[in-house]
């Protein structure tokens, strides 16, 4: 245990890993292993496979890049810093290669009995976030190496994509608010309006006939969310039951007649092959928050909405508030 233990604090050390959960340093920490190297021997040499990447624990560690016949150190990584994770990311050759400047321990990962893909197969959602991070983190050190690493690997792309689509709905997730649509707002030249929904009956529907019939209303809120949306307006899963619709130049008048529409869309939904009630219809509250009369940023329009959406449930519910 106290292995295990040592594995996750020193994780937390590193800038990638630090912003991670702690089910996700759990479930990382199981595939990496100490690895102690010698003083002078290599750790990796350039032109190998970047199948890994390294954090110091103890000791010091050189990076060395061969130009013309000499070795020259372009870096010197010291307990607790990370290295090898642009070619890791990019699945390519090692750049360089990286020697113990003295006795050093390493924590590898992944380790010696698992690839990454054995990893993302096992873990896609925690395997695929890290990379995430880890791309953040990476692409601050080098301006343009989010470019490289797409060019490079195309698979790291492809599992950024998973990261903010929605497993039951195929909707963009909660993650998209959080990362995307933080750089899409500065670019637009008019205004845009973000809806928060939230149907007010889900849980009666949820609790008296399970949650299969639960996940097939919402899946049917996510068709019916994109058949009211327009080819330029985005549909996300917000969270649990709630949904977002990013709608770009409109205003409020035109945010207020979609919203309009998505809940005349929703009470035409069929519960009746769900929950074998004729009778049952889905009802919604909706708030809506524009940008950037209401908020300046993604975080506060966010926010607003949401606390938009609150205010009409707690007006009886089946309202709009703008």
């Amino acid at each position: 245990m106290a292995l295990h233990e040592d594995k996750v604090e020193l994780l937390r050390k590193v800038d990638f890993f630090r912003e991670l959960r702690e089910y996700e340093l759990d479930t990382i920490s199981r595939y990496c292993e100490f690895v102690h190297i010698k003083k002078g021997k290599p750790v990796f040499v350039q032109g190998s496979l970047a199948r890994d990447f390294y954090v110091v624990e103890q000791g010091r560690v050189g990076i060395i890049n061969v130009k013309d016949g000499d070795d020259i150190e372009i870096a010197q990584i010291i307990e607790g810093e990370s290295f090898g994770e642009l070619d890791f990311l990019g699945q390519s050759l090692r750049s360089a290669s990286a020697f113990a400047d003295k006795d050093t321990m390493l924590l590898r990962f992944p380790d010696e009995a698992h690839t990454s893909s054995d990893i993302f197969q096992r873990h896609p959602d925690v395997f695929a976030n890290l990379l995430y991070r880890l791309l953040g983190i990476v692409s601050d050190r080098i301006w343009n190496i989010n470019m490289e690493v797409q060019q490079k690997a195309r698979w790291v792309t492809d599992l950024r994509k998973q990261l903010l689509m929605d497993k039951l709905t195929g909707l963009y997730n909660r993650i998209y608010l959080q990362e995307d649509f933080v750089n899409l707002l500065p670019e637009l030249e008019s205004s845009a309006a973000l809806l928060i929904i939230k149907p007010d009956n889900f849980k009666e529907i949820n609790d008296n006939f399970g949650h299969e019939a639960g996940d097939q209303v919402l899946r049917l809120m996510a068709i019916y969310l994109q058949s009211v949306l327009r080819e330029e307006d985005m549909g996300v899963r917000f969270r649990g039951d709630e949904y977002a619709a990013v709608l770009l130049n409109v205003n409020r008048e035109k945010a207020i007649g979609i919203a309009r529409e998505l809940q005349a869309a929703y009470k035409e939904i069929d519960l009746a092959a769900i929950t074998g009630n004729a009778e049952m219809v889905l009802k919604s509250s909706i708030g809506i928050a524009m940008y950037p009369d209401n908020a300046g940023s993604s975080k506060s329009l966010v926010e607003k909405a949401h606390e938009r959406m609150l205010r009409a449930r707690s007006a009886g519910g089946g309202k709009i508030v703008a």
